[in-house]
C-alpha cells in the first residue's frame, strides 16, 4: 500500500475517521498532506468543517489544500463523490502525490456491500471499496469504527460531526443506525466482521475472475481505430456468467465507466451473439455503442456518424484528406508496374479529365468493378465483411456521378485500361 518515499495526500472531512487517517500515517511517519472539499450543502456547519480541518492541518505542520463547490442534480451524494475525485486527482498530479489516501473503515465496507446487494449489484460490485485501487489507498478498511473513536480519545484529538449523517432519510443512514443493528440484534452480533469476511472472499474470487478476463480479452481483443472489438463465435459457447464479465471488461476497454450499466443492457448484448444479428446493436449510457458486426461484437465511442467530405484530385497531383488519415496521388503513366492489389490502380487516361472528386461512400452508389459482379455498393461491402462503422467513409473516386475507383477494390470496368490505351493514370492511396 505505502513505502516510506510516498507522499501521501489525505481526503479529510474533519471527521472521526479521517481525522484518524491523518494522525495514523503521520505517526507512520510517512510525508502527509490534507485535502479539504468545502461542498457548502449544510451551510455555516460546512465553513465551519473547514475552518476545523485547516486548523488540524497547520497543527501537525500539514499542507492544507481546499475548494469550495456548489453541488446540483438528481444525486447530490454521487455529484459529491465525484467531485472529490477530481479534486484530489488535480492535486496528485499538480503536486506529485503518489497515493491518494481515503479513510473509509470496515464500517464503511459492509455497508457499501449490503446497499450494492440490495441493488442488485453482481459480485463486481459487492467487492468495491478496494484497499488499493490504482492511486488510491484505504488504510482503515481493515478497521471498525470504534477503533478509530478509541484512537482518538488515546490522542485526545477531537473531530467534527456532521449531524446529517443521522438523519435516516438517506438509505446509508438507515442502513447504518437502523438496518444493521437491528440484523445485529437478531441474527449475528458479529455481522460487521462477518461480513468483512465475506467481502474478502469475493475479493479474491473477484479478483481471479478478473484476470482470467484480462487475459481472454488480451488474447482476443483488438483495437481498430477508434473502436474495440472482440469474436462473437467464441464467447456465444461460454459460461453466460464469463461472458458478462467479459462484455463488462470490454466496455471498460473502450472508454465506458459503467454508469447505469444495467444487468438487462448486459444481456442485450449478449443477446447479439445469437445467429442473424449482424447489423444490430445496443446503445450503452454514456454515448457507447455495441454492434454485431458480422463474427465480431464491436464496442464503440462515440457512435459512428457519417463523415461527409469532398476533395478535388488533379491529374497529375495529390490530395490530403484528414478525415481518413491518408494521401490520394494521381499520376501520368505509360505503363502498368507491380503494385499490391487494391492499393494502387490503374485507369485509361482518355476516359478521365483533368479531375476527379474524392468522397464518402453514399447509399444507392453502384459499382461495376473488373472480376466482381456490378452490384450496389453496399452488396460489396458485405462479400468483402467491411464493418458497417467503417463503411460510410470508406473513400470513392467519382468522375461527374460515375464510379471510377474504390479504395481496396479493383477499378471500375468502365474506367480499366484498353490494349489501345497508350497513356493510363496511376490511382494510389498513401497513409498520410
Amino acid at each position: 500500500m505505502l513505502t516510506s518515499p510516498y507522499r501521501v495526500l489525505t481526503g479529510v472531512s474533519g471527521g472521526a475517521d479521517s481525522v484518524c487517517l491523518v494522525l495514523a500515517l503521520k505517526e507512520l511517519e510517512f510525508k502527509v498532506a490534507v485535502a479539504h472539499l468545502n461542498h457548502g450543502l449544510r451551510g455555516a456547519e460546512s465553513d465551519e468543517d473547514e475552518a476545523f480541518t485547516k486548523e488540524f492541518a497547520e497543527s501537525l505542520g500539514l499542507r492544507f489544500f481546499v475548494k469550495k463547490i456548489s453541488l446540483s442534480g438528481p444525486n447530490i451524494e454521487a455529484a459529491g463523490r465525484e467531485a472529490r475525485r477530481i479534486f484530489f486527482d488535480e492535486i496528485r498530479l499538480k503536486h506529485g502525490f503518489t497515493k491518494i489516501a481515503l479513510a473509509h473503515t470496515r464500517n464503511d465496507r459492509v455497508e457499501t456491500f449490503l446497499m450494492n446487494l440490495l441493488r442488485g449489484s453482481g459480485s463486481e460490485g459487492l467487492v468495491s471499496m478496494a484497499p488499493v485501487s490504482g492511486n488510491t489507498i484505504r488504510p482503515l478498511v481493515e478497521t471498525g469504527r470504534d477503533e478509530v473513536e478509541a484512537y482518538l480519545d488515546e490522542n485526545n484529538q477531537s473531530w467534527r460531526t456532521d449531524l446529517s449523517n443521522f438523519d435516516l432519510g438517506f438509505a446509508r443512514n438507515c442502513l447504518r443506525y437502523a438496518v444493521i443493528p437491528e440484523l445485529e440484534s437478531r441474527f449475528n452480533p458479529n455481522l460487521v466482521q462477518t461480513l468483512t469476511r465475506t467481502v474478502d472472499i469475493l475479493e479474491a474470487e473477484d479478483a481471479w475472475m478478473r484476470r482470467q478476463v484480462d487475459q481472454w480479452l488480451t488474447d482476443h481483443g483488438s483495437k481498430q481505430e477508434e473502436d474495440f472489438a472482440i469474436p462473437s463465435g467464441e464467447l456465444h459457447a461460454m459460461p453466460a456468467g464469463l461472458v458478462r464479465r467479459i462484455l463488462r471488461a470490454a466496455l471498460r476497454q473502450s472508454g465506458s465507466e459503467l454508469r447505469d450499466v444495467s444487468f438487462d443492457r448486459i444481456e442485450a448484448i449478449r443477446g447479439l451473439l445469437g445467429e442473424g444479428k449482424s447489423g444490430k446493436f445496443v446503445e450503452i449510457p454514456g454515448g457507447f455503442r455495441v454492434a454485431r458486426e458480422f463474427d465480431q461484437l464491436v464496442f464503440r465511442h462515440p457512435p459512428f456518424a457519417p463523415t461527409e467530405y469532398s476533395y478535388d484530385l488533379k491529374i497529375p497531383g495529390e490530395v490530403h484528406i484528414p478525415e481518413l488519415g491518408k494521401v490520394f496521388r494521381a499520376e501520368i503513366v505509360e505503363q502498368e508496374a507491380n503494385h499490391r492489389a487494391g492499393q494502387r490502380v490503374f485507369v485509361d487516361a482518355e476516359s478521365i479529365g483533368p479531375c476527379v472528386k474524392i468522397r464518402n461512400w453514399k447509399p444507392g452508389d453502384f459499382y461495376r468493378p473488373v472480376g466482381l459482379p456490378a452490384s450496389k455498393l453496399k452488396k460489396l461491402f458485405q462479400r468483402a465483411r467491411i464493418p458497417r462503422g467503417h463503411r460510410m467513409r470508406w473513400p470513392v473516386i467519382v468522375v461527374d456521378s460515375t464510379i471510377v475507383w474504390v479504395a481496396s477494390f479493383p477499378v471500375s470496368r468502365d474506367f480499366a485500361p484498353r490494349g489501345q490505351s497508350q497513356k493510363k493514370v496511376a490511382f494510389e492511396a498513401l497513409q498520410s
